[in-house]
């Protein structure tokens, strides 16, 4: 996340998968990735945003699917940190 002078802050996220089979994977790979990126899979970063009492937020969800289309160990773990948010909040 960046925050810049005027209480903007721009983030580009990856947050936890709303339902099936891939949330039970973040579930079960987010001690691993944890220790191994400093990232938390399982993390509800939208709604964290949310609720922090900014006055305006504006949030767009999408999968990279660029990323998931390309080969090898790439496309690999770009299945895995899908969804992404990205967006502005405003303080």
């Amino acid at each position: 996340m960046l925050c810049i002078q005027g209480g903007r802050m721009f983030f580009m996220e990856h947050v936890y998968a709303k339902s099936g089979a891939l949330r039970r994977v973040h579930w079960v790979l987010r001690r691993f990735w944890r220790n191994v990126s400093d990232c938390d899979l399982c993390r509800d970063t939208d709604l964290d945003i949310r609720s922090a009492g900014f006055s305006n937020v504006d949030i767009q969800q999408f999968d990279a699917l660029e990323l998931i289309q390309s080969s090898g160990a790439i496309s690999l773990l770009a299945r895995l940190v899908v969804p992404h948010i990205s967006g502005t909040a405003t303080k």
